[in-house]
């Protein structure tokens, strides 16, 4: 019987924190749901900065491969302007 009424105490002690302190608790878990959005919201544009630094990545090699053709493109002109200039002196 000592066990339930202590239990019962403990109960009681909880109910009048809780009414007395309701905008404490409402505030506590406001928190914690601002919290839990927060970090939805980091892992999200953490996953789309991934994904746009992955996107750039493969433009970055697209832009090199083309630079790297004009620029074999030119050697060829200046080769065949060279060519055509020493032919027809």
């Amino acid at each position: 019987m000592v066990k339930k009424n202590k239990v019962s105490k403990e109960e009681v002690n909880l109910n009048k924190f809780l009414s007395n302190n309701w905008s404490l608790v409402v505030g506590f878990l406001a928190a914690i749901f601002t919290a839990g959005t927060i970090f939805a919201q980091f892992t999200a544009l953490q996953a789309e900065l991934s994904t746009v630094h992955e996107r750039l990545d493969k433009k970055i090699k697209v832009i090199n491969e083309l630079e790297d053709r004009i620029i074999d493109i030119e050697k060829e002109l200046q080769y065949e302007k060279g060519y055509l200039e020493g032919k027809g002196n």
